[in-house]
């Protein structure tokens, strides 16, 4: 019998839920990835890979709230957690326009298109936007609370951090146009009732957003997930009716398992 194969390295990455109040109690925002992506075609919240400039030890420096060893513990590392932080902030900032990121005061700060573009052009570095500005990165506000490793089955695999932060009001969100064609603020009961791809995280993280009324009670959740110690999940491949299914060991079904949604390149 040949051996079963190697699963590939899982990427780290992070991803931020982004919510903000709403007449009906919250909305989050999500965005529609482009075809070729991971889950290409389906609604996802911001986030992506860890860069290297996602380490840069001058950029910790700039962040309020929460340090690299603080971080590093809730995330069980042994250096670099901030870097999760770092990445769900940068990648927000690059897919839908919305910056993180307060003056000495404590105020928000608003980054300019071109800065954005050069982000992503790969011209300059997040680290020396923020120098220039003088931005400091409220990572204090930003709360981690889940893990998720994708099946060893899948051909491309991430090591996904989940954080979640409360929008200022006002802000618009503007898709990047390149690996982000639209962005949009949901209420989770409204994403799960509309017929529209979801990636299977976004689709658990809606369900659990839609059994809170208000921003309220989804920030004190997100608060104490991150005061104990957050597991990984790791979902499961399983044959239902003839269909391979992403599914939780809770039994939860996420959704089709398709190795499409995780291309190599």
């Amino acid at each position: 019998m040949p051996a079963a194969p190697i699963p590939r390295p899982a990427l780290p990455s992070a991803t931020l839920m982004l919510l903000r109040r709403a007449r009906a109690g919250l909305e989050v925002l999500m965005l529609r990835r482009r075809s070729k992506a991971a889950f290409g075609g389906a609604w996802v919240f911001p986030g992506g890979v860890l860069d290297e400039q996602d380490r840069d030890r001058r950029l910790y420096r700039r962040c309020v709230g929460l340090n690299d060893h603080r971080a590093s513990r809730l995330l069980a590392l042994r250096r670099d957690g901030l870097a999760y932080w770092m990445a769900a902030i940068r990648e927000t900032f690059e897919e839908a326009g919305l910056l993180l990121a307060v003056s000495g005061c404590g105020q928000s700060r608003r980054a300019t298109l071109g800065e954005r573009n050069a982000l992503i052009g790969g011209r300059v570095r997040f680290g020396e936007i923020c120098r220039r500005r003088n931005w400091k990165l409220p990572v204090g506000r930003i709360h981690y609370v889940s893990h998720w490793i994708t099946p060893s089955a899948a051909p491309r695999r991430f090591s996904t951090r989940f954080f979640v932060a409360e929008s200022s009001s006002g802000l618009k969100a503007q898709a990047d146009g390149r690996e982000v064609l639209q962005a949009r603020w949901f209420e989770p009961d409204q994403a799960l009732r509309r017929d529209i791809p979801l990636a299977h995280p976004t689709r658990h993280f809606l369900r659990k957003l839609r059994e809170m009324g208000s921003i309220g009670q989804a920030m004190a959740w997100a608060v104490s997930a991150g005061c104990r110690s957050v597991p990984a999940t790791r979902p499961q491949v399983r044959r239902i009716d003839g269909q391979l299914m992403s599914c939780l060991p809770t039994g939860e079904v996420l959704g089709p398992f398709r190795m499409k949604d995780y291309p190599v390149a």
